[in-house]
């Protein structure tokens, strides 16, 4: 298990499997053109296994024993590649990052305490930059892009990547990699009119 864990984080490894050589190749290209490209750029040990092992416990031995048993079955000769997701990803591979969402807000709760539903975040780790908050803060209660500014949404129970599609290409950086195919759908079902 400590040679798997250890193999594991080396992206070549997953792909080899997985056959996602794409999805690997804008993952490692020098302009990032998706968001796990992004986030792979910003911090080169980010990469496949940061998302797709499990943040607790007992995903982690979910994902580990899903993995076991597709490698069964791959040296049974009965391996196929999945269409989609097995384990989806849960907020938390987000928030071990990204928490909280909203450094300002945090301020006005209180230094120290995290939003509604938020783990506390890992030591060492990156919030979102700065300049993203200050322009999220600026339109609270307007709307525009500032989901995550609007009040009223903190009690929205849709999940990080519902929105922010991390293997796409058809959104970029400033418009922190939304698809408007992907996310009007998932507006209208509270904002019927938009």
């Amino acid at each position: 298990m400590v040679a798997l864990a250890a193999k594991e984080r080396d992206n070549r490894f997953c792909v080899s499997c997985h056959l996602h050589d794409e999805k690997f190749t804008r993952l490692i290209a020098p302009a990032s053109t998706d968001l796990a490209g992004l986030h792979h750029q910003k911090k080169a040990e980010v990469g496949c296994i940061a998302c797709h092992g499990g943040v607790h416990p007992g995903m982690r031995v979910r994902v580990w024993a899903l993995a076991g048993f597709d490698t069964l079955k791959f040296l049974a000769g009965a391996y196929q590649e999945p269409t989609r997701m097995r384990l989806l990803l849960q907020d938390a591979e987000c928030r071990q990052c990204h928490t909280p969402i909203l450094p300002v807000a945090r301020k006005e709760r209180g230094a120290g305490q995290p939003g509604p539903g938020a783990a506390a975040p890992p030591t060492g780790t990156n919030v979102a930059d700065e300049s993203t908050d200050a322009e999220e803060a600026a339109t609270e209660g307007r709307g525009g892009g500032s989901y995550h500014a609007i009040r009223e949404h903190n009690t929205v129970k849709t999940t990080c990547v519902a929105c922010h599609t991390a293997h796409t290409t058809d959104s970029d950086g400033p418009n922190r990699f939304i698809s408007r195919a992907v996310v009007v759908p998932i507006c209208r079902e509270c904002h019927k009119q938009m």
